[in-house]
């Protein structure tokens, strides 16, 4: 997954528009045969630039949701500005893909270990959705940290967890570093 992400920031630098799967070289065929989320992240010089993703699957198959998701990650989180072609060639990439998806029904978010799960947010009326990958952050080191990302990512300073619905997950991650 890494290297389609890697030829879909080269491709969108040097010709201002999303590829196509059939203009990628795709050696792993399993990826244009199976379905799955991913969500992408992309860093420059140690920190976040950028990233997307999808908390159930949406393509057809998964190197079209990691095509979507870099196009997503690289130009379009509100965040930040788009990647330049400067910034491209110094980008270091990850991919999570969800392998575990489970309601949080019998524990608190604070309860969850940030290093090896992650956490879902999403608003009861559906408006807003908030993720938080495993091992994202090395300054998160317990459950608590969770509700202070989740206010900032949801714009919810006063976040309650029974105001959401939340979901634990698993991803199993690819990186360029």
């Amino acid at each position: 997954m890494i290297e389609i992400a890697k030829q879909v920031v080269d491709f969108y630098l040097r010709n201002g528009r999303k590829p196509k799967a059939s203009e990628l070289q795709i050696a792993q065929r399993e990826l244009l045969e199976t379905k799955g989320c991913v969500f992408v992240t992309v860093y420059y010089k140690g920190e976040i630039r950028g990233s997307a993703g999808n908390v159930k699957e949406i393509e057809e198959d998964l190197a079209t949701e990691v095509i979507e998701n870099t196009i997503k990650a690289i130009s379009g989180d509100s965040r930040f500005s788009p990647i330049s072609p400067k910034e491209g060639s110094e980008l270091k990439i990850r991919i999570d893909k969800i392998v575990k998806r489970e309601l949080l029904k019998e524990k608190s978010i604070k309860q969850v270990d940030p290093a090896t799960s992650g956490i879902i947010a999403i608003k009861g009326d559906y408006s807003c959705m908030g993720a938080v990958l495993p091992n994202i952050n090395p300054k998160m080191i317990n459950g608590e940290d969770f509700i202070l990302v989740l206010k900032n990512k949801l714009n919810d300073p006063n976040f309650a967890e029974k105001n959401y619905i939340i979901y634990e997950i698993k991803t199993e991650m690819e990186t360029s570093f």
